[in-house]
């Protein structure tokens, strides 16, 4: 039988879990980050999970995609592991990435995904070594091959992903809107831009088209619908 004490903290313990679930007040914003400095990459979810892991990386943890992916029905990117639990409209994600391909390959590229329904309709930001049609780019995956949507030509947006260091990066979405800005490096001045509400919710990840490497520090701030 519990005692007073440990029902009391198993009562307390159930209103933080509901609380934790609710969207946002209105106004307000709720924040959930993960660093991997525990050895664990619990509350992900990879479609591959044999080619994900945490590993050491100059005396901090990282989440390591080890393993190019396969192509499903569409044209789409095949490495994708999204964060369990937050079924999220408007929000900031931010973070470290670095690809580990050889930066001569200029389509070499690590992504971002969001609003993540399942493996055929997501949105994603493919940052990349190059500007081109599908480099570098925000992509729509709607149970068709990726297209291309945010404004920026191709060839005429900004790339930064040219080599083997750490990147910071950082995508916001503004769900109202369709408004979507995604930031290298510089996290004041978006090198990608788009306004789209063909999908208006879903989970965020990480990820690749067709490359390896590492993410670290990620923070999802989830604001109010």
């Amino acid at each position: 039988m519990l005692t007073r004490r440990a029902a009391a903290a198993l009562a307390a313990a159930a209103v933080l879990i509901l609380a934790a679930c609710r969207e946002p007040a209105p106004g307000q914003s709720r924040v959930v980050t993960y660093d991997f400095e525990t050895g664990s990459a619990q509350g992900w979810r990879p479609n591959d999970p044999a080619h994900w892991r945490v590993v050491d990386d100059q005396g901090s943890k990282v989440y390591e995609l080890t393993a190019v992916g396969s192509q499903g029905p569409v044209r789409a990117p095949t490495s994708i592991s999204v964060l369990a639990g937050h079924d999220v409209s408007s929000f900031e994600f931010a973070g470290r990435m670095k690809c580990y391909t050889d930066p001569a390959v200029p389509g070499r590229d690590m992504c971002v995904f969001f609003h993540y329904q399942d493996p055929t309709h997501f949105y994603y930001v493919h940052f990349s070594a190059e500007s081109a049609e599908v480099h570098n780019i925000i992509g729509l995956v709607n149970g068709a091959d990726r297209v291309k949507i945010n404004v920026e030509p191709a060839g005429g947006s900004v790339f930064r992903l040219t080599d083997r260091s750490w990147h910071a990066f950082k995508v916001v979405c503004d769900g109202a809107t369709g408004e979507i800005r995604a930031y290298l490096d510089d996290l004041a001045a978006p090198i990608l831009t788009a306004r789209d509400r063909t999908l208006t919710h879903g989970l965020v990840g990480v990820g690749s088209f067709d490359d390896t490497g590492a993410f670290d520090d990620l923070k999802l701030t989830i604001l109010a619908r």
